[in-house]
């Protein structure tokens, strides 16, 4: 039986997608799914690193990077710390980071809950350079994208409890909502940084609690598989905003990681 991650599927437009799960033997897993309307957005890949494992975005295409802002389009996507699990949209991965390291998430302290590293790594903005526009942003809270102001969306998993959150802009100031909760086994929720339509200019930002889907893969590359699969989007048939997706589970107490780049695959 396929992952049902309809929910997911109807949307047109979803941007960023976080998926904290549970496979029906109980491995905690995060999804990732990175889509893209614009040609520096659909210019990346996700990859992974030898040493850290580490997921994020890479360039496929330089120059069209060039005409986006590599502060808000590279970054770490999804990350292992012992036995937590981290998800971003943006450079805020890093402050999860440190976080999860500094609270001792790293030993796996019994009294550290996902939502207290969240509450801790955007409890004061924290300042980094943005070459390109020569100036300085707040990764605590929205990007600077005007019109859109994209949401930075996050999730962490650390001793079998998980939180999801979004800052976003709303009536022009900073709104950050927090969501906890326990996964049962075959059970997962997302949020993404936009609300799924396809509105032009301004996207909406997502609104609500995260949304149910069902797991009944153990793979995670199964479980990549039916992320890509639904994150065409478009009211078009021809549309096509697909750029990566992909997977970084906890299983027989190792990382197991799986990847699917749009750049490869040519669909």
């Amino acid at each position: 039986m396929a992952d049902d991650l309809s929910a997911l599927k109807d949307m047109f437009y979803s941007g960023r997608t976080i998926i904290p799960g549970r496979t029906p033997k109980g491995n905690y897993f995060f999804g990732y799914a990175l889509t893209g309307r614009s040609p520096s957005s659909q210019a990346r890949e996700l990859v992974e690193g030898d040493k850290t494992r580490t997921i994020r975005t890479n360039v496929t295409d330089p120059k069209q990077l060039e005409k986006g802002n590599p502060a808000l389009l590279l970054y770490p996507a999804l990350v292992n710390i012992g036995p937590a699990l981290l998800a971003s949209n943006g450079a805020q991965t890093g402050l999860l980071y440190s976080t999860a390291r500094n609270t001792g998430a790293l030993l796996g302290t019994d009294s550290v809950y996902s939502q207290d590293v969240i509450k801790q790594a955007f409890k004061k903005p924290v300042w980094i350079y943005d070459q390109k526009n020569d100036e300085w942003i707040d990764i605590t809270t929205y990007e600077p994208d005007n019109p859109n102001f994209t949401p930075r969306i996050n999730g962490v998993t650390v001793n079998y409890n998980t939180a999801l959150h979004i800052v976003k802009r709303s009536e022009e100031e900073r709104n950050e909502e927090i969501h906890k909760f326990d996964l049962s086994s075959g059970e997962g929720r997302f949020i993404s940084t936009y609300k799924g339509g396809n509105e032009n200019p301004v996207l909406l930002p997502f609104e609500g609690k995260p949304i149910p889907v069902s797991i009944n893969s153990e793979n995670p590359h199964d479980i990549a598989e039916s992320i890509y699969e639904a994150i065409g989007g478009g009211e078009l048939p021809t549309d096509n905003f697909r750029v990566a997706s992909a997977v970084m589970m906890q299983r027989n107490g190792r990382i197991d990681t799986a990847i699917i780049n749009r750049s490869q695959r040519g669909n």
